[in-house]
């Protein structure tokens, strides 16, 4: 136990705090050249495979890397709530922290806060980041940067330097500060319904199939129920922009794991709302600003 980390961010919990073995892949009693499987060893679960390069690592020390950055960093931790996420039974891992000491109310015109997203997995199905957005608190939406990712999103030997963490997440506070006098512009855009709709439709509610595009029905009449219920809101690109990180907050699954599919619905938005349509049809004052 480290008093100094813990006064900063818990310690990972025990059940992903473990040390991955790898062991080679054998097929009709001969080992499969440069094959390994990642096993858990306290459940002995395969939770992953890769060749002799990929090296998996305990979460606890880039846990505990991050959390010295966050120390470096000057951050004021003292009211953060965390919920660590176990994925696919340890193969990889999720943290939202939520910095309570960070709020943005006076520029947004609504209460909002900071938080930050922590990702690792031993399997490769997720790069290694660190993420920080806006929370907002009305509806609990975590506001997907709309221009530029806020955070680390690199080759996991970045977060072997708590040094290299702490000045980057020193600059989180006024980085989402601009996101969030960018989101009090978005105010005054004026985006219709039907245009909203139109573009939910074609970029959200659509998928690819083998001879084009089909429009899912069903879940273009829940979306349509997700913008309506932010009226409130006014039809303008903030109306739109909180319809989208509604959609990659508020997931749902019908399997147990929620926080993979969050994280790809997450990064599916995250392009619509970088995506040159959004970017260019709905925050034109704002790039020419």
């Amino acid at each position: 136990m480290n008093a100094t980390l813990d006064a900063v961010l818990p310690a990972l919990p025990q059940i992903l705090d473990f040390d991955p073995v790898r062991e080679p892949q054998i097929r009709n009693g001969v080992a499969i050249r440069n094959q390994y499987w990642v096993v858990n060893p306290n459940t002995d679960t395969v939770i992953g495979n890769g060749k002799s390069i990929h090296n998996p690592q305990n979460f606890s020390k880039v846990w505990d890397s991050f959390r010295e950055g966050l120390l470096n960093s000057g951050l004021d931790t003292s009211e953060a709530e965390v919920k660590f996420n176990v994925i696919k039974e340890g193969a990889a891992m999720d943290a939202q922290i939520v910095l309570k000491r960070y709020q943005y109310e006076q520029v947004l015109g609504e209460p909002a806060k900071m938080t930050m997203s922590f990702r690792d997995s031993h399997d490769q199905s997720i790069r290694r980041q660190i993420r920080a957005m806006i929370y907002r608190l009305a509806c609990l939406n975590g506001m997907i940067a709309p221009r530029e990712a806020v955070g680390i999103v690199q080759k996991h030997t970045t977060y072997s330097d708590p040094d290299t963490v702490g000045k980057i997440a020193s600059k989180f506070p006024d980085q989402l500060l601009k996101d969030a006098q960018t989101m009090r512009l978005m105010q005054g855009v004026k985006v219709d319904r039907d245009d909203a709709i139109d573009f939910l439709e074609r970029n959200v509610a659509t998928y690819p199939t083998k001879t084009g595009t089909k429009v899912n029905k069903k879940w273009l009449d829940r979306i349509v129920g997700i913008h309506d219920s932010y009226n409130i809101l006014g039809d303008n690109t903030y109306h739109l922009y909180n319809t989208l990180t509604h959609i990659s907050t508020h997931v749902e699954s019908r399997t147990a794991d929620v926080a993979t599919k969050r994280i790809r619905i997450e990064q599916d938005i995250e392009s619509v709302i970088r995506g040159e349509e959004f970017q260019t049809r709905f925050m034109p004052e704002l790039l020419a600003a």
